[in-house]
C-alpha cells in the first residue's frame, strides 16, 4: 500500500547521522534542515496569531528581534496571502513549467489547468533538478500523461473548442502560491521548479498526487530523490 507521508524527523535524523554513507547523509540532511526550517516558521506564525511581539519571538529563538523579523517576516506575509513576489525571483524554468501546463490542459481538452497539468510541465523540463528527480523514479511524460487524464476524467471532462490561454484553476493557483512558501522556507532568492514540484507534493488529493501514486511512486520518494538532485546540482 502507498503512503504519502514524508519521513520523520527521527528517521531523517538518523539517515544524517550514517556518515559512512555521505550521499544518503546530505540529502537527509537537506530534508531534515528544510523540516525544522517549515516547523520553526509555522511556530512563528502560531505565535503571531496569538500575539507575540517579534521581541518576544526572538528571544524565544535566542536571536535578535532584526534577526527574527528579517528572517520571518516576508513568510509570515505570504501566509497571510499578502503579495510576495518581489522578494523571489521566478525563474524562466519555473514560467515554462506554467505554460507547457496550459499546453498540457489545452491538448487534453480541459477547461483549466490542474496540478496535474504542472506535473507534466515539470516533466517536460528536462534539464531541471524537478525532471531528473520524477525520471530517476521512472516517471514519463506519457505514462502520467494517461495518469492525469484518468485522474481528472470525472471534474475536468474533455471538451472541444477550449479557450487559446486557459486558466489556472483554484488547486494549481493554490500550488503555485505554496511555491512561493517552499522557496522562502529554504531561503532562496528564487522561484524554481523545485519549489513547484515540492508544492504539488503538499496537496494529497490532487490530481498530481493521484497520478504519481497510480505510477507506483509516493510524495515522499519524489522529496527524497528531487533533494538528491538538488544537492548533486550544487
Amino acid at each position: 500500500m502507498l503512503t504519502s507521508e514524508r519521513p520523520s524527523f527521527f528517521e531523517l535524523a538518523r539517515r544524517a547521522a550514517r556518515l559512512e554513507h555521505p550521499e544518503e547523509a546530505l540529502v537527509a540532511l537537506t530534508s531534515l534542515r528544510a523540516r525544522i526550517e517549515e516547523l520553526e516558521a509555522a511556530l512563528v506564525e502560531n505565535a503571531l496569531r496569538d500575539g507575540w511581539s517579534w521581541s518576544r519571538i526572538a528571544r524565544a529563538l535566542g536571536v535578535t528581534k532584526q534577526a527574527a523579523h528579517k528572517k520571518h517576516a516576508a513568510r509570515a506575509r505570504a501566509n497571510r496571502s499578502e503579495p510576495a513576489t518581489e522578494l523571489v525571483t521566478v525563474t524562466g524554468h519555473a514560467r515554462q513549467a506554467v505554460y507547457l501546463a496550459r499546453h498540457e490542459a489545452r491538448a487534453l481538452g480541459h477547461g483549466c489547468v490542474e496540478t496535474g497539468h504542472l506535473l507534466l510541465g515539470l516533466v517536460r523540463q528536462r534539464e531541471s533538478p524537478a525532471a531528473r528527480a520524477l525520471s530517476s523514479l521512472g516517471i514519463a511524460a506519457s505514462a502520467l500523461r494517461e495518469e492525469v487524464k484518468s485522474a481528472l476524467a470525472e471534474r475536468e471532462p474533455a471538451r472541444a473548442g477550449t479557450r487559446a490561454r486557459v486558466p489556472i484553476g483554484p488547486r494549481a493557483r493554490a500550488a503555485l502560491e505554496q511555491s512561493l512558501r517552499e522557496a522562502l522556507l529554504l531561503r532562496d532568492s528564487h522561484l524554481g521548479v523545485e519549489h513547484l514540484l515540492l508544492a504539488l507534493l503538499r496537496d494529497e488529493r490532487a490530481s498530481a498526487t493521484y497520478a504519481l501514486e497510480a505510477l507506483g511512486v509516493s510524495t515522499a520518494e519524489v522529496e527524497e530523490h528531487l533533494m538528491r538532485a538538488l544537492v548533486k546540482a550544487r
